[in-house]
């Protein structure tokens, strides 16, 4: 056995890195086409602006943009871990992820997140710790697409209601006339229209959660904080998000109030551009400030949750 062990591994490290990713990405394009067909299919679709912006799918693709970003400006820490070459060690890992991507059940909301299980998965068994840094950031983007699914499914109820009840409450005391049933808000608008209105989940903002959670963690792979300061910023960026999509169901409210439903549809579908983003710049630009203003040592023995050491 350790005789097998020794010539795998020997014939593995024979293996030239070009070798190697060109395997990789043959081997990851054979099995998503074969067992992930739906996903190169529906590709474009899925891309296209009115499917972007239209269903509010710019979230996961702006995450996993980020993603790919600090991918590539690691891309020589991810480098000279990839020319250490494979390890048996890390090879059922690897088999394990393309299992577990391929056997997952069929569902639009994780054809993306199964495809990239299957390279990352396949990348884990030819590079071995080469994949430490692509996993970090998967599961970055994991929890970007899953938390919103996950509130919608666990915590729908009770995350609605954690906007519904202070909108409600606010706009009744500025003298506005609301009924509150459930999920649902009635109000009738200047002219006498009636509108009703429900307020789901999703609408509530889980989607803004796991973004600015996701925006923080790379950050912080980046440019990592001492814990107290990284606690107090996460906190500020959960706070200003929940605030942000708070505000946006007030304007939505007074839209439909003073203009009519139609005009609370189309800010339904407008507003979240024009709020969040400007919102994330100012998050990264608090923190990046933040970083800086670490004196030298910190910077160079920042401890982090993981419990790095990171170098300047």
């Amino acid at each position: 056995m350790k005789r097998l062990r020794i010539t795998l591994v020997s014939a593995s490290l024979n293996l030239g890195l070009s070798t190697r990713l060109e395997l990789w990405l043959i081997f990851s394009l054979v099995l998503s086409v074969i067992f992930l067909a739906e996903f190169w299919r529906n590709l474009p679709a899925m891309l296209s602006p009115g499917r972007v912006f239209g269903q509010y799918q710019a979230s996961p693709w702006g995450v996993l943009a980020l993603c790919f970003i600090v991918l590539w400006l690691k891309r020589q820490q991810v480098w000279s871990k990839m020319l250490r070459g494979p390890n048996l060690i890390f090879m059922p890992l690897g088999l394990a992820l393309v299992a577990g991507a391929l056997l997952m059940p069929s569902s639009p909301d994780y054809l993306t997140f199964q495809v990239l299980l299957v390279f990352l998965g396949v990348f884990v068994i030819f590079f071995g710790r080469g994949a430490r840094l692509p996993s970090l950031l998967f599961a970055i983007y994991g929890f970007a697409i899953s938390f919103p699914l996950a509130v919608q499914r666990f915590a729908g109820d009770v995350w609605s209601r954690a906007s519904i009840t202070p909108l409600t409450g606010l706009l009744t005391s500025l003298g506005f006339t609301l009924e509150n049933e459930g999920q649902w808000v009635h109000f009738t608008s200047s002219s006498g229209e009636p509108i009703s209105v429900a307020i789901t989940a999703a609408c509530a903002g889980p989607a803004g959660i796991g973004v600015i959670t996701a925006l923080f963690a790379l950050m912080m792979l980046d440019m990592p904080l001492p814990v107290r300061k990284a606690a107090g910023l996460l906190l500020f960026g959960l706070v200003g998000t929940w605030s942000q999509n708070f505000i946006r169901l007030v304007i939505l409210m007074l839209a439909g109030y003073y203009l009519g439903e139609p005009a609370l549809w189309t800010a339904h579908r407008w507003t979240i551009y024009l709020l969040f983003p400007p919102w994330y710049l100012l998050f990264a630009y608090i923190y990046f400030r933040q970083s800086r203003r670490l004196p030298p040592a910190t910077k160079v023995t920042a401890i982090v949750a993981r419990g790095v050491r990171v170098n300047e």
